[in-house]
């Protein structure tokens, strides 16, 4: 970990110095190293996918942070692009204010503008000196590869405030979308839950940075394809079965040892509640 949040902002001082260069995006895909992108890019049509090298990513301004327990037990060195900085390097669309983060696995993780600008997430391009051609590091037995994002409270005091700053260190990362987050979440926000009570807002905002990590949302959503639960039959367990539906959330292998899904203890009644206002909402008269 870094030893005091000076050095972090000094650091911030010396890369916000450096203009970030235009990355130079592929048609093709040569390497599994090679990131994928797609959504509001200028100059791309739509539908389509361009690609950046590791090489590339590595001009970009980055640093070196020390981070325990990213990987392995213990402090390891990592070589890090922050979000910041891939998104300044980027032909973004009209309206672009969101990206979107997908793995190889089916996890996905969200990451708006606003979030980039206030928690900092970083790609990590090497992990101990060695960049993906060499992962696993030592000691760890699946390869986190091609890329993964993370996110630090000793780099953004923020992070400490976050619900699940798990669901913001995605492993496995593979493709990148720019998008607008009205768009990629349009699906949230109409039908039933068009006019949403201010529990049920909340309740929205955990779904989008907490749950659609893994589960897909109704049509017009983002979401990650890692649960195999439809949407509609997570809403129907919160609307008929809450209290079932509260405690597979906590300790979701207590009821099905083999379940995918890591539990969530540390969610209280109230932020429970507001999940299952947003997933079934109350007919408004």
């Amino acid at each position: 970990m870094f030893s005091s949040l000076r050095q972090v902002a000094a650091l911030f001082l010396v890369f916000a110095a450096v203009s970030t260069q235009a990355l130079e995006l592929h048609a093709t895909r040569t390497s599994p190293t090679d990131l994928s992108l797609t959504g509001l890019l200028t100059g791309v049509p739509a539908g389509e996918s361009r690609y950046v090298r590791w090489a590339d990513l590595a001009q970009l301004p980055s640093t070196k942070l020390k981070l325990t327990g990213e990987f392995v037990p213990g402090e390891q060195e990592v070589t890090v692009v922050f979000l910041t900085e891939l998104w300044k390097s980027l032909p973004l669309g009209a309206g672009a204010d969101t990206l979107l983060a997908t793995c190889t696995d089916g996890y996905a993780s969200v990451y708006r503008a606003t979030f980039i600008a206030s928690h900092r997430p970083f790609l990590i391009l090497a992990i101990n000196g060695q960049g993906p051609e060499k992962w696993p590091p030592p000691g760890l037995k699946f390869n986190p590869g091609p890329y993964v994002i993370s996110v630090s409270a000793d780099v953004a005091p923020a992070v400490a405030q976050l619900l699940d700053a798990g669901h913001k260190k995605p492993w496995g990362v593979s493709d990148l979308r720019v998008a607008r987050y009205a768009d990629a979440f349009a699906g949230l926000s109409t039908g039933s839950r068009a006019a949403l009570s201010a529990p049920a807002i909340a309740g929205r905002e955990i779904w989008v940075h907490s749950c659609a990590s893994c589960h897909a949302g109704p049509p017009a959503t983002f979401g990650g394809t890692k649960s195999d639960r439809p949407f509609d039959v997570l809403a129907a367990h919160a609307r008929y079965n809450p209290t079932y539906f509260k405690r597979y959330i906590r300790d979701p292998k207590g009821f099905a040892p083999s379940a995918k899904m890591e539990p969530h203890p540390h969610y209280s009644d109230a932020q429970l509640d507001a999940l299952i206002a947003f997933l079934a909402p109350e007919p408004r008269s």
